[in-house]
């Protein structure tokens, strides 16, 4: 014969706590599942995307798209109405703002090409960049076009140029055949 000792006037709640604990164990949640139709779309349609860039963990900028196309085998998805804004790595202050008709992002890599009025502002120096198209790649630590652009400085003085290469920081900004300052006309031109 077994002997416990006295029954304590808490050990039947414990004892029904550790039976309700032992038959849950049994039981087997079913796993979500997907249907075989969604599963075989070769693209996905979103509205209203938002991508956070990163460098060395820190937030480096934010692209946002009204709606997009996210391709099931590609890293690239295709953009419509696109807005990016580029942070400075101390302090997250906004060293760029770019807005275009539509675009392509590497989801990997972060690169951006930008396609449709493209304005790319640059806060610190007052600068406005407009380009039919516009590429972005963090990795080799560039911006640049090949397009004709219009570049606007102080908001008084236009130069038209064939293109342009830029660091990131906006220090090292080299233009392709600039046609000199033309006077600007103003808002509404």
């Amino acid at each position: 014969m077994l002997w416990f000792g006295a029954m304590r006037p808490w050990a039947p709640g414990i004892a029904a706590a550790l039976v309700a604990v032992v038959s849950a164990c049994g039981e087997v949640a079913e796993a979500p599942t997907v249907d075989d139709d969604f599963m075989s779309v070769d693209y996905i349609i979103m509205e209203g995307m938002e991508n956070v860039m990163t460098k060395e963990g820190v937030r480096s900028g934010l692209v946002i798209s009204d709606s997009s196309y996210i391709y099931e085998d590609s890293s690239t998805a295709q953009l419509f109405g696109v807005r990016m804004t580029l942070y400075t790595d101390p302090g997250g202050v906004t060293r760029s703002q770019l807005t275009a008709d539509r675009g392509w992002l590497n989801e990997r890599t972060d690169e951006l090409t930008a396609i449709g009025n493209v304005i790319l502002e640059i806060p610190a120096d007052g600068r406005r960049i407009e380009t039919p198209e516009l590429h972005y790649d963090p990795v080799r630590d560039e911006i640049s076009s090949d397009s004709s652009t219009i570049q606007i400085l102080d908001g008084s003085r236009t130069r038209a140029t064939c293109g342009f290469r830029s660091d990131l920081q906006f220090r090292n900004f080299n233009l392709c055949g600039p046609v000199g300052d033309i006077p600007s006309r103003g808002p509404g031109g």
